[in-house]
């Protein structure tokens, strides 16, 4: 779709103006100056990265590894993007997207990473880099209340008619708005116009250890290890009794067929392959290029069911089991998309906002990728409640959908760049599965809606799956 070409107003020109210097300071390298400046920097970034100014010392080594490898990247602290943003935005995360806004059609930036998650343990949420939640309200999701985390709201930039997609067509202040029994209020077109992650860090440690696996994974050519083409899948009977098969092992069957060329390493609860977490750790430390784990979750768990059997659950991993992963470099990509909660970002050690009561400082889906000696390069999972479909009689536009599209767009349309892969195959899901912005049914096009909004990337949507030596 061909996008308007938005005038910028005087602040935002003056922005520009002096953005270049900023970026110089931040990488200590010169970039060449030509007149006019509004001119030459058409075009001149692919990564922009928003973080407090507390953590950019820790996302230096990141900005020149990326500058080195010809990724043009600035880094932008979010005290600048409000300021700057000032007279547009009715809150921080509203600037934050009118920012990215004007930085794809200015600077021709292409992928964004949003470097923050909470900054206290209490009762009360605050963020490092702001967050936005969506209030599609659908069986479940009504502890303390009707919403869930969206970092898709920060990449739908635009609606089908090009004008800037705020999510909130009624401007009531309630974003992604569709209650139960009822036609969506909010109709956003939830197609990614950048590739958008999130490094979820708590404080300047866990950064730390995420840039470093960055850095050390890029620099390096893996793709071609034995141990990057394994693909560990774990699976179960994810809803035992509603199919006459292993759901979770179906689909991952599926993901695998799509993988040629991978070796797999299948940890199935019928064939008892998957008896517990001790088989999923060992699985991951002896090296895998992907690990795909399709069951149940919350924030500190994923598990899932043996054939035919409802009251016993199989844990695959919880936090305390990543403790014993040592796989060191050998980092896979982790998609964890049917594992309700699990990369449920906005817990806390005294207010988890989930039904369970579970207090924890950080899901595992982040846990995974601060692991020192190990874990994950990049995890996919979801904020909230995930469905594995709408109608499970259709098998029409569930979870299961996304995390099998990922490896389609992978190892079939050949897209190797992470965040890439991630708004591709939210896109292609959209496509296949047209919402119906009517429906009042409660299983029905809204978990479509929600299963695509809720879907999350941890990581650097930069980043070359494979490695870039």
């Amino acid at each position: 779709m061909n996008r308007p070409k938005v005038t910028f107003r005087p602040i935002l020109l003056a922005l520009i103006m002096i953005l270049p210097s900023l970026a110089t300071a931040a990488v200590g390298t010169t970039i060449p100056q030509q007149t006019p400046p509004q001119a030459t920097l058409q075009g001149r970034y692919d990564l922009l990265i928003i973080a407090p100014q507390q953590f950019h010392r820790e996302l230096l080594p990141l900005v020149r590894h990326k500058n080195h490898l010809g990724i043009r990247t600035v880094l932008i602290d979010t005290a600048t993007v409000y300021k700057e943003m000032f007279w547009q935005g009715r809150d921080d995360a509203e600037k934050v997207k009118y920012f990215i806004k004007a930085a794809v059609e200015n600077w021709g930036v292409h992928y964004v990473l949003l470097v923050g998650g909470r900054r206290n343990q209490g009762h009360s949420e605050r963020w490092w880099v702001p967050v936005r939640y969506s209030h599609l309200d659908r069986p479940y999701e009504d502890y303390p209340e009707p919403k869930f985390l969206s970092d898709l709201y920060f990449a739908d930039l635009y609606t089908a008619n090009g004008s800037f997609s705020s999510w909130d067509d009624n401007n009531n202040g309630i974003f992604g708005e569709w209650a139960q029994g009822q036609a969506a209020v909010d109709r956003p077109d939830l197609i990614p116009d950048v590739s958008l992650g999130r490094l979820p860090c708590l404080n300047a440690r866990e950064l730390r250890i995420a840039v470093k696996k960055i850095i050390d994974y890029e620099s390096k050519d893996v793709e071609n290890t034995s141990w990057f083409k394994t693909m560990v899948v774990a699976a179960g009977d994810t809803y035992p009794g509603r199919t006459p098969y292993n759901d979770g092992e179906v689909y991952t069957q599926e993901g695998l067929d799509l993988m040629t060329g991978f070796s797999p390493v299948k940890l199935w609860t019928s064939d008892g392959s998957l008896k517990n977490e001790h088989d999923v750790v060992k699985a991951i430390n002896q090296g895998c290029g992907f690990i795909w784990l399709s069951g149940h979750g919350n924030p500190k768990t994923w598990a899932t069911h043996p054939p035919n059997d409802n009251s016993t659950w199989i844990t695959g991993l919880r936090l305390r089991s990543l403790l014993l992963l040592h796989n060191h470099r050998k980092l896979p990509v982790c998609i964890t998309g049917s594992g309700c909660f699990n990369s449920m970002f906005n817990v806390s050690m005294r207010n988890t906002p989930f039904v369970f009561g579970l207090h924890t400082p950080y899901c595992i889906s982040w846990d995974l990728m601060i692991q020192p000696r190990g874990g994950s390069i990049a995890t996919i999972g979801a904020t909230a409640f995930s469905y594995e479909s709408p109608d499970i009689n259709l098998g029409y536009g569930g979870i299961e959908w996304l995390d099998r599209q990922f490896f389609a767009e992978y190892a079939v349309n050949h897209t190797h760049v992470l965040g890439d892969v991630w708004s591709a195959a939210v896109t292609a899901v959209h496509k296949a599965c047209p919402i119906d912005w009517n429906d009042t049914s409660a299983n029905g096009a809204a978990l479509v809606a929600k299963n695509l909004e809720q879907w999350v990337l941890f990581g650097d949507p930069s980043l070359k799956i494979g490695g870039c030596a």
